[in-house]
């Protein structure tokens, strides 16, 4: 069956773009197993720690940044012939920030039996918000560069990240501060612009090409 399944793409042309999207594949493959296991981990203590929802929502929209990006680069490379290799290069560095984004947010070992998450959230929200500022940043300066180089309108550029540096804000001021008022308003509005965003969203093979 092997010389079978190889002789299949004999005489197949694969473009660069495909190479790109199978290398973010496997980097964003290994970014959802990782949060996958670690809140698999998590669940089977139970009742043995002390839960608190803002771990698990933190977790739910690192998965939707890790969604967004996906099908971002599918729309971005699909059709690509060719790439300067320092133009994928902050791609590689958004894919990596996310991949250490998406380990941040859950316990990397077992929590001691009556373990708070919600003091493991507030211990980590440096780590954790500083990556997911990290990321924003990497996202915004790397749109901000593809639009000027395709010739868009500096204010048009500016103004198109805006939402972004708002969001990079607020993940910086959360770095600093322990007042769960101030997480949960910035969670809540995260969720709500990802939920935004998504809803005038479609995935189809023309919107994506």
């Amino acid at each position: 069956m092997t010389p079978l399944v190889f002789a299949s793409f004999r005489g197949m042309r694969v473009g660069v773009g495909e190479y790109l999207i199978i290398f973010a594949a496997i980097l964003i493959g290994l970014a959802v197993a990782d949060l996958s296991l670690s809140l698999h981990r998590l669940l089977r203590q139970g009742s043995d720690i002390k839960w608190h929802p803002i771990v698990p929502i933190t977790g739910f929209i690192v998965l939707c940044l890790i969604l967004n990006l996906w099908w971002g680069l599918y729309r971005g490379f699909s059709q690509r012939e060719e790439i300067e290799f320092l133009a994928f290069l902050p791609t590689v560095f958004i894919l990596l920030t996310l991949f250490l984004l998406a380990a941040a947010v859950f316990p990397d070992e077992k929590l001691g039996k009556g373990g708070s998450m919600l003091d493991f959230y507030l211990d980590n929200r440096v780590q954790f918000w500083g990556l997911f500022a990290a990321y924003l940043l990497l996202v915004t300066v790397n749109m901000w560069v593809t639009a000027w180089l395709a010739g868009a309108e500096p204010e048009a550029i500016f103004v198109n990240g805006l939402g972004n540096l708002a969001w990079f804000a607020g993940c910086v001021a959360l770095m600093i501060t322990r007042r769960m008022v101030f997480h949960w308003i910035v969670v809540a509005l995260s969720l709500g612009a990802i939920f935004y965003s998504w809803s005038s969203v479609a995935l189809t093979q023309a919107a994506a090409g």
